[in-house]
């Protein structure tokens, strides 16, 4: 046995995982230095943690021993067997997701008695089209990559997320307004549906944080549901936007309700142009100034609380896109370097 074969090979192992050193320690209970003994040569892993390190890079422990994949490849009727079947199972998954989007989009119609069946039957459908796949592959004695997980749990999540979006739009909040009842569509508005964006933007990123831990859990720690793991700026970037949208919600479901109590009296009068000068009498300046001292003052608090969500989130939205390019040009840079030292001198 060569420790130094053995250690160029479980460096090798351990970049095609795409970890660090310091992840793959984590991992593994050790410290840094001896993830860094055992790739420089200077020993082989302890007896107690090979099944581990085994494990953790797909290989036997025979393999690290001997510092290369023993195990022959499969035989190219069996690998061609495997692709048919991985196909089969996407192919189940894919017909489910495609029903399960139809009846996501039926169940947001609003039509009566139907939309409120399709919402059930979609959310079957997505999970019924996921057990299909991952039954086989969980129980069934057939490998599955992570790519695989991946793009399963992707579909699942824009299933989930349109079921969500169909949810909340169903729901009504609040009690209903029986006077401002529309006579000519037959609906009535509820006191808060106002605050739907907000929850559903809330439950959304709950199906995210879900989806990604599924992700992490199938696929690997080092594979993600919606790219490589989120570093600590990016985390307070994150918690920023959702602390912004709640409050400028708040600002502008105020703001938009002092308005709308304000000029309420002035439309039940004058009807919906009261707003538009043009269209009145000689008499209406006495009314004009009437008018601008009770409305004048809420349109504009809600034009500035408009204004000021605007700016703060495009401020946030750029700061979330410089953090993803130079977060991809580190990881570029990062693999230019090993690309540099694997090259022989």
């Amino acid at each position: 046995m060569d420790t130094n074969k053995t250690g160029a090979y479980l460096a090798m192992l351990r970049k095609a995982k795409g970890l660090t050193q310091e992840a793959a320690a984590e991992i593994l209970g050790v410290s840094n230095k001896t993830v860094s003994k055992w790739e420089t040569g200077g020993g082989f892993p302890e007896i107690t943690v090979l099944p581990a390190l085994a494990e953790l890079y797909g290989v036997t422990a025979d393999d690290i021993l001997a510092g290369r994949t023993l195990r022959q490849e499969s035989p190219p009727e069996t690998a061609a067997l495997k692709r048919r079947l991985m196909s089969r199972l996407r192919l189940r998954f894919d017909v489910c997701f495609a029903v399960s989007l139809a009846l996501a989009v039926t169940a947001r119609l609003g039509i009566p008695y139907v939309s409120l069946a399709a919402l059930p039957l979609s959310v079957a459908m997505g999970w019924i089209g996921f057990v299909l796949a991952a039954h086989p592959v969980r129980y069934g004695g057939v490998e599955a990559e992570g790519a695989f997980w991946l793009n399963l749990l992707r579909k699942l999540l824009l299933s989930a997320a349109l079921q969500w979006y169909a949810f909340v739009c169903l729901l009504r909040l609040g009690t209903p307004d029986w006077e401002s009842v529309d006579l000519g569509t037959l609906t009535v508005p509820y006191t808060h549906d106002q605050w739907k964006p907000v929850i559903f933007c809330a439950g959304l990123l709950v199906l995210i944080a879900g989806f990604t831990l599924a992700g992490r859990r199938l696929a690997g720690p080092e594979r993600g549901l919606l790219g490589p793991r989120l570093n600590r700026g990016q985390k307070a970037l994150l918690f920023a936007a959702g602390v912004w949208l709640a409050t400028f919600w708040a600002l502008w479901v105020w703001a938009d309700g002092k308005f709308d109590a304000a000029i309420a009296p002035w439309i039940q009068r004058f009807g919906e142009d009261v707003m538009q000068d043009a269209r009145f009498d000689e008499w209406w300046p006495q009314m004009k100034a009437q008018r601008d001292g009770e409305v004048l003052p809420w349109l504009r608090l809600r034009r500035a609380v408009l204004a000021a969500g605007g700016l703060t989130g495009l401020g946030l939205l750029a700061g979330g896109v410089k953090s993803i390019l130079s977060r991809r040009k580190r990881a570029r840079s990062a693999g230019g370097d090993d690309g540099e030292a694997g090259r022989p001198a």
